[in-house]
């Protein structure tokens, strides 16, 4: 990594159906920036690209709640606020050939998951499947990001992050039957390779929608649907300031909100229970951190992958045969819409909004690095 940013305006552009002083940054940019702030915050250098990635991934591929929006607030800030520990190492407590439980010590979610799923490969190239869990972690992002790993090696990726409050919480999904936030919001990915057409990537929450979803709507000034989320005494609302408790997927028990409910205790499962992070105090439910599951599978250990990736295809291509709805032109599997958008966005660069303009500048300012980006209207 050079020591000097290369010039903005070499590394941003602007697409011709932008609005009119839309600002755009581009990854590469984007990547050398985040580095340089990331080192002076006391990041190791080599974890930094493990930070970087999973936002660039998920900037470039549409997921903007979950890209460089959350660079300064869900991690440069928690680092120097104390809440995160930028030196702490993943450390294994128990493993076998084809599993592994370990501790994250409360360093970055993204640099543990990353370090969980390549552990997961390397345990898959040798015995066909590996299984990582991790507790005492932080914030995951991009869930299929980590699944997505696996799919160059011939495998299936699968990622999960899990939280329940034990006690409640003041924001996040409650269970059905009940008004009071209990879990995060538990978050899922599966990654298959396909042959000729891009990955199936499913990234999902196990919530109607993510937090994040609420912040970039209340960061861009807009309201939300009603059937989201309810307000602190559950009413529903559009209002994403006054979001409190957030429905599971599916919503009312009526329209299927159990399944969304009974989902997001599967992830509960497979993070915090298999890695040991939680624990019966004074004989109630508690949890450390958030826990992360990696999972990597495969594919010739049931039949030879060129195969396997073509039926893949196959399947995609009948999909795509279906006869649209009104007002749509075609059918999207999962992973194919995200596709198209990072293949315009290499291009034309990530668009930024206000706040994510404002929160880059704050940290050029504090880290002595420098940033310049170019407005540019049609």
């Amino acid at each position: 990594m050079c020591d000097r940013l290369v010039p903005a305006c070499k590394l941003i552009s602007c697409h011709r159906e932008a609005m009119p002083e839309q600002q755009f940054i581009s990854a590469d940019y984007f990547r050398q920036f985040a580095q340089r702030v990331l080192v002076k915050a006391g990041l190791s250098p080599g974890e930094v690209s493990d930070v970087i990635e999973p936002l660039v991934y998920a900037s470039l591929r549409g997921i903007d709640t979950h890209g460089v929006r959350n660079f300064k607030s869900y991690y440069v800030d928690t680092i120097i606020d104390g809440s995160i520990d930028p030196q702490a190492t993943v450390d294994v407590e128990f493993e076998t050939p084809m599993s592994a439980r370990a501790n994250g010590r409360n360093g970055l979610g993204l640099v543990a998951a990353a370090w969980g799923m390549r552990l997961a490969i390397e345990k898959a190239s040798a015995s066909g499947i590996g299984m990582v869990s991790i507790r005492n972690s932080n914030h995951l992002g991009a869930a299929g990001y980590f699944a997505y790993l696996a799919i160059e090696h011939d495998m299936i990726g699968v990622s999960m992050s899990g939280h329940l409050y034990g006690e409640g919480t003041s924001r996040g999904m409650a269970p059905v039957f009940s008004l009071q936030p209990m879990f995060g919001t538990n978050p899922f990915g599966v990654a298959i390779p396909c042959e000729n057409e891009p990955p199936y990537i499913l990234d999902m929450s196990t919530s109607v929608v993510p937090v994040n979803r609420v912040e970039f709507a209340r960061d861009r000034g807009e309201s939300i649907p009603i059937g989201w989320c309810l307000d602190a005494e559950g009413n529903p609302t559009s209002d994403p300031a006054t979001a409190k408790i957030y429905l599971p997927l599916g919503g009312a028990r009526e329209t299927g909100g159990h399944k969304g409910f009974g989902l997001a205790m599967i992830v509960e499962a497979m993070t915090a229970l298999l890695s040991a992070g939680w624990a019966d105090e004074n004989g109630s439910y508690s949890q450390d951190k958030i826990a992360h599951f990696l999972g990597a599978f495969r594919i010739d250990m049931f039949r030879e992958p060129s195969e396997f990736k073509t039926a893949m295809d196959a399947m995609i291509d009948s999909l795509h045969r279906a006869a649209p709805a009104p007002e749509h032109d075609r059918v999207f599997v999962p992973g194919e819409m995200e596709h198209e958008t990072e293949q315009q966005r290499l291009q034309t660069g990530i668009p930024l909004i206000k706040k994510e303009v404002a929160d880059l500048r704050e940290l050029s300012e504090r880290f002595d690095v420098q940033f310049e980006l170019e407005s540019r209207t049609q």
